[in-house]
């Protein structure tokens, strides 16, 4: 981290401000030149002229100093903020490369803040959930993580192990006395097992965190899928025909209901049919019910159609609400309707006029909490990578209790544990591994 890098953090295109980061050791000698002001030994922000290499003045710009000890990526930065016309920014940006500045790679800043120790890696990684984040529930759970929340489950874990490890070294260095087997041992290992259990459980919420829960519309034709969608989203969507089958593919949209990040996709009317196409959008239906974690079943009330026993069995294995629809028609729902599917919750709406919608989507949060699709007190949601070492750790737990239990080798218990810290550390990268940063900051944008 010998040189200076430069990169644009914000979109590039016509705008009101673009702002531009340097860091490294040569912020300073670079603020000097270009904007007439010197270092200070505190952040300081200041209006100024930004004069290129041969001294001609390109924007008037605001800077933003932070010194090594308060900056972002733990040396000194510089953030410029100038006119955001592409010209000016271009202007500046390659300028700044003649004065010595690299073109930062993707991730850079972040990654310099970790190397830095400005930020663990489990920090460093829900900077990229927090740019990412599309709910306000995706958003709080990166917020925590950002804040530390993961970090310290591992540390009391890592601190948990280091304690068994150490009095495991002490049976171990008492050689010449007789070792007695300590359930109390076996028991902490136990407990961390338990522990680790449960962060590996809130794997399966991210998903539901950051690419929604699906919420499959299905029902005959002429039920009020289409309808019931636009009235959700608030705009044709769409197609709405009074015609049976109009609905060949499924159409998916994203809409936010009582801070839930829900992806609702209308699929093709169940019905007997001998169009070739509409029996592809019926086997997609089919399919999108057994991907959905909940189900909206659209009824007419004044034409309640049974369903197929096929389409029954494969909704009695979800999670689902009954939608009669069609409720300004004044019909009545009858009472023979599928009599496997009536214990299932239900709302009256009218898709057409908008009736119901309220409870309806008051109805689908309740869902999601009841049947702990992502329950509101997550918090944290581990991804993919943690997941992953989270299990080579247990793995080895276990082991090493096994070890510890039958072979009474503390020998090799001890060894095992030493191994599970060191894959502990991976997570907040408490360990050198150079190609696993690259893989991690390669997925951040130039300029974070």
């Amino acid at each position: 981290m010998s040189d200076t890098i430069v990169a644009l953090a914000t979109p590039f295109g016509v705008s009101a401000i673009a702002k531009i980061r340097l860091s490294g050791p040569s912020v300073s000698a670079l603020m000097e030149r270009h904007l007439g002001r010197g270092s200070s030994a505190a952040p300081c922000v200041f209006l100024a002229h930004y004069r290129s290499v041969s001294g001609k003045m390109i924007d008037q710009v605001v800077a933003l100093f932070f010194p090594a000890g308060r900056a972002y990526t733990g040396e000194d930065s510089l953030e410029i903020d100038c006119h955001g016309n592409p010209l000016i920014i271009r202007s500046i940006i390659e300028d700044l490369r003649v004065s010595g500045c690299r073109g930062a790679e993707p991730g850079e800043f972040t990654k310099r803040a970790y190397l830095n120790r400005r930020i663990d890696l489990c920090q460093a990684e829900a900077v990229l959930d927090v740019i990412h984040a599309t709910n306000k529930n995706a958003l709080e759970i990166a917020q925590k993580q950002l804040r530390g929340a993961l970090s310290e489950k591992i540390f009391h874990l890592n601190d948990a192990l280091l304690g068994t490890l150490a009095e495991i070294e002490v049976y171990i260095d008492f050689t010449d006395e007789e070792w007695e087997w300590d359930e109390k041992i076996s028991e902490k290992l136990e407990g961390v097992l338990l522990e680790i259990d449960e962060i590996m459980g809130s794997h399966r919420f991210r998903r539901a965190l950051f690419h929604g829960i699906s919420v499959a519309i299905v029902g005959h034709p002429n039920a009020g899928k289409s309808s019931l969608l636009n009235a959700l989203l608030g705009e044709e969507r769409a197609l709405v025909s009074d015609i049976p089958g109009t609905t060949r593919d499924f159409i998916s949209e994203n809409i936010t209901i009582e801070g839930f990040f829900v992806k609702i996709i209308d699929t093709a009317g169940l019905r007997a049919t001998n169009d070739t196409i509409e029996q592809l959008g019926i086997q997609k239906t089919i399919a999108n019910i057994r991907a959905a974690d909940l189900c909206l079943i659209v009824v007419d009330q004044n034409d309640p159609q049974p369903l197929a026993e096929e389409m029954i069995g494969e909704l009695q294995k979800k999670q689902c609400i009954l939608v009669v629809n069609k409720i300004d028609l004044f019909g009545k729902i009858s009472s023979n309707f599928c009599k496997e599917l009536r214990h299932l919750p239900r709302t009256f709406i009218s898709a057409k006029r908008g009736t119901g919608l309220d409870a309806l989507k008051a109805a689908i949060a309740n869902k999601i909490r009841e049947c702990a699709l992502l329950p509101e007190d997550v918090a944290v949601a581990i991804n993919e990578r943690h997941r992953e070492i989270f299990r080579d750790v247990r793995n080895l737990i276990f082991s090493a209790k096994n070890t510890l239990e039958n072979q009474r080798s503390y020998e090799l218990c001890a060894s095992d544990l030493r191994l599970v810290l060191e894959t502990l550390g991976c997570i907040t990268g408490k360990y050198d591994a150079e190609k696993l940063l690259d893989k991690i900051f390669s997925q951040f944008c130039v300029g974070k």
